[in-house]
């Protein structure tokens, strides 16, 4: 994926081009950040009340 990547590198001409690959990479990883948040908090059954705990555990 990365040599992919460099090679596309090539065709980008100026900063704002490059500026929109940037955006585009990383609204593309955020996305699946927040899906493996979803997910993990699904699978271990996370609440707001569990993040709470921990905020509250870490204040002391």
């Amino acid at each position: 994926m990365q040599l992919e990547l460099l090679k596309s590198f090539r065709f980008i001409t100026d900063e704002k081009q490059l500026q929109e690959v940037k955006s585009l990479l990383n609204f593309y990883f955020r996305e699946k950040l927040d899906q493996a948040i979803t997910r993990a908090e699904s699978d271990k059954n996370y609440t707001a009340s569990v993040y709470q705990k921990w905020l509250e555990a870490t204040d002391k």
